[in-house]
């Protein structure tokens, strides 16, 4: 049995060969003529802020400006737990961000939205409440960021 699975994974291996696979991030890989050439829209607010600081990290600093990423964050917080006693135990937020990348000669190249959520708990005390808010906004900026150069690399690569 163990053999036939060793068979299996390197008869996938030579069919991803064969085809043409190259990882995303590579150095030869044609998604790189997004890296250090996208220039994000300046932050409004905090939660912008870190999503601008995450998109920065995942493609690299504009260095060699080719396109323009402009984009509309819009953040929902909902009550999802209310106690027995009416006291709301726990937030979601959800984020939806509508992205579009505009090249040098100002025609859109990709228009998308990515949207997510994420949640926290109100339990403890004011002090604990807002930090848990703070650490739910920086979680989706966060997993917003990542969707966001996913489709960017995605994009570089077709």
């Amino acid at each position: 049995m163990l053999l036939s699975d060793r068979r299996a994974f390197l008869l996938a291996a030579f069919a991803l060969t064969g085809c043409g696979f190259a990882p995303v991030h590579g150095s030869n890989s044609k998604s790189q003529i997004v890296r250090n050439a996208v220039l994000v829209q300046a932050p409004k607010n905090r939660a912008e802020f870190e999503l601008v600081r995450n998109l920065e990290v995942l493609l690299g600093p504009a260095t060699a400006k080719r396109y323009d990423l402009s984009y509309t964050l819009t953040v929902d917080e909902q009550v999802i737990v209310v106690s027995a006693a009416q006291e709301i135990n726990r937030f979601s937020l959800i984020g939806v961000l509508n992205f579009s990348l505009v090249d040098a000669d100002g025609e859109v190249f990709l228009s998308k939205t990515a949207k997510s959520f994420t949640g926290y708990s109100a339990t403890g005390t004011t002090v604990a409440t807002e930090r848990s808010k703070r650490d739910a906004y920086n979680r989706l900026m966060v997993i917003l960021a990542k969707q966001v150069s996913n489709h960017l690399w995605a994009v570089g690569r077709a």
